[in-house]
């Protein structure tokens, strides 16, 4: 795969489509912003991520300190300059787009526009709703604003030595600006939380039971057991109090709950007075109903303002590190959740292993047993005891895989082939009381976003044949998204040419799709992330290995003790070299087995052999 090399020529490709001549007809060039929809928040933002993202997260892909710009970076930015030239124009197109994405008053928007679709043709869209704030646009926003500041941090030292009065000014708008959206961003994430509870007799309840209840036991056992397995997420919702969701109606005894993120602020959701900006807390419209979608786009989010690069760096000011901590909360608590929802019972079958999926609204879809996957995985990886339950997800995605028609051939008029294109429709409830159609948000990820679950489970995996199974199917998954590139035209080595692949689709593009090709880069990254990680171990390969030692160390001590040290200076040389050997070997023993391993049987070769040189000298053969 090469993910480094792939993320460099994502890069050349980006650059040759969006840096081109401008409008006006003159000789200078701008930053095309949109492709395959119109520009809007959400898209600009996935666009400039495809830029910044890797850049962050890989420091040999860094280009903000032109001194240390690599040469292969060098030449993927090549068409915005030289190494100064890079990162000057990058703090532009990030002042643009703060610039860009602002409502008259000039506060920040995150807004979703051409992502939204009409269910009745017929109708035009109200320009209100277009113009609504939806939570992926809060979620993108989160990233960016942090591989922003990420990039100023490291390229402000640049702009000291410059010594222009001009560019010290625009770094510091720019900065200034990048805080106001994120801080944005941050209060809508904790306005869009949504707890849904209903009864279990009702439609949404009787839907939940049906999937957990895998072993046929009365509904009203189901329920007891539901209540007993979310005691304490319960209790964790009581402590929900800024922003939208809360424990109210979840605390009766008879109640099923969802909890996650709906698709954009919820309708009456409160306020947040404490903050220093409350122009972008605009009037909620969506229904206070999760959505397995946003809610895997939120907490993706979230987990960044808690990484390590950012915590390192101390990025946030102290007001964005109090309401992180709120929206902190949510994510542990909606991860928990889920994961308990996808495994209820903990017997030989798990509501996720019966795919497809089935939402509480009575939908059905591989692609929501994925999205179940990508909010279960870390708790099934840190708090769920390891290996076995990473195992088990990993049989899922390996079975998705297949009924994705990624690791098999579609058949014709296969329905899978609607997960890819036009995607899964998701309706935007609520959005309707804006005087306007009702609305859908199409999601058409289901390859990246496999290829992204994938190496997150691998990396989270130690068993070494359960890690190198899931990457078989990453290498799969992989060959199936470098076919669907686009092959020609100025948006070549893009993506997304989903007919390429499935050939009874009639659509062919000729602009990229930025929300599938930040999919992409995102996967790229984590398999970057995870070539560089360490190898997983092999317990009975680790045993093996000290066992190994013991009889190369045992051995090298009588020789050392037949005097073969004391030898000539050729072989005594040998002896010592035999014994650094072994000793490296025991100093890498826990961390890479395998080599101790192959290390130890060196030793042990070389000693039989000084053994044989020794006995042969004694006998005069």
């Amino acid at each position: 795969m090469q993910p480094r090399q792939q993320l460099l020529d994502i890069w050349k490709a980006q650059v040759a489509y969006s840096w081109r001549p401008a409008e006006d007809g003159g000789r200078h060039k701008e930053w095309h912003w949109g492709g395959r929809n119109d520009s809007d928040a959400v898209g600009d933002a996935q666009q400039l991520l495809c830029l910044l993202y890797p850049a962050q997260e890989l420091v040999e892909l860094n280009y903000a300190d032109p001194d240390a710009t690599s040469d292969p970076v060098l030449d993927a930015l090549g068409g915005l300059g030289d190494a100064v030239e890079i990162p000057i124009r990058i703090m532009r197109f990030v002042k643009e787009y703060m610039e860009r994405h602002v409502d008259d008053a000039g506060v920040p928007v995150y807004s979703g526009g051409s992502n939204m679709h009409r269910v009745d043709r017929t109708r035009q869209a109200n320009p209100e709703q277009r113009a609504i704030d939806v939570t992926e646009g809060f979620a993108l926003a989160i990233p960016l604003c942090l591989a922003s500041l990420t990039f100023l941090s490291d390229f402000a030292p640049t702009v000291d030595r410059m010594s222009r009065d001009d560019l010290a000014d625009e770094f510091t708008k720019v900065e200034k600006a990048v805080h106001r959206r994120l801080l944005g961003a941050i209060t809508g994430l904790l306005r869009s939380f949504a707890v849904s509870t209903f009864d279990a007799d009702d439609d949404f309840g009787r839907q939940l039971i049906a999937l957990i209840n895998v072993d046929g036991q009365p509904d009203r056992k189901i329920v007891r057991r539901f209540r007993d397995a979310s005691e304490e997420i319960i209790a964790s919702l009581r402590n929900i109090t800024v922003g939208s969701g809360g424990h109210a109606g979840v605390a009766a005894p008879t109640k099923l709950f969802e909890i996650g993120w709906s698709w954009s602020v919820v309708e009456d959701a409160p306020d947040i007075l404490d903050v220093s900006d409350t122009s972008t807390q605009r009037t909620g419209r969506a229904e206070d109903a999760p959505y397995l979608y946003f809610t895997v786009v939120a907490l993706e989010a979230i987990a960044t303002l808690f990484s390590p690069r950012v915590m390192r760096r101390n990025l946030l000011t102290e007001e964005e590190q109090r309401l992180a901590q709120s929206l902190q909360l949510r994510m542990d608590v909606t991860r928990r959740y889920w994961a308990m929802v996808a495994s209820f019972g903990g017997g030989s079958k798990w509501p996720l292993e019966d795919v497809p999926w089935r939402t509480t609204d009575g939908l059905e879809y591989d692609y929501y047993s994925l999205l179940v996957c990508a909010v279960a995985t870390d708790t099934f990886g840190a708090s769920r005891g390891g290996d076995d339950d990473l195992i088990r997800l990993g049989e899922v995605l390996t079975e998705l895989a297949n009924r994705g028609r990624i690791t098999r051939r579609p058949l014709r008029r296969d329905r899978a082939i609607e997960m890819h294109f036009p995607g899964v429709r998701a309706e935007l409830a609520g959005i309707e009381k804006l005087d306007g159609p009702a609305m859908i948000w199409n999601m058409v990820d289901f390859a990246p976003l496999l290829l992204k679950r994938l190496y997150h489970a691998a990396g989270l995996l130690v068993t070494i044949e359960a890690r190198a199974e899931l990457l078989e199917v990453a290498d799969q998954v992989w060959d199936h998204l470098a076919r669907r590139r686009l092959r020609e035209g100025r948006a070549a080595r893009l993506w997304d040419q989903p007919q390429q692949v499935f050939t009874e689709l009639p659509n062919r593009f000729d602009a990229p799709s930025w929300h599938f090709t930040i999919r992409v880069v995102e996967a790229m990254v984590l398999a970057a992330q995870f070539a560089t990680s360490e190898p997983a171990r092999s317990r009975p390969l680790e045993d093996l290995a000290h066992e190994l030692l013991v009889e190369a160390e045992h051995v090298y001590d009588q020789e050392l003790l037949r005097g073969s040290a004391n030898a000539g200076p050729a072989l005594a040389q040998e002896i010592r070299s035999v014994g650094l050997t072994i000793r490296h070997a025991k100093d890498v023993v826990d961390e890479r087995p395998g080599t101790a391993f192959a290390l130890g049987v060196k030793a042990l070769i070389d000693l039989d052999r000084l053994i044989a040189a020794g006995r042969d000298a004694e006998t005069g053969v």
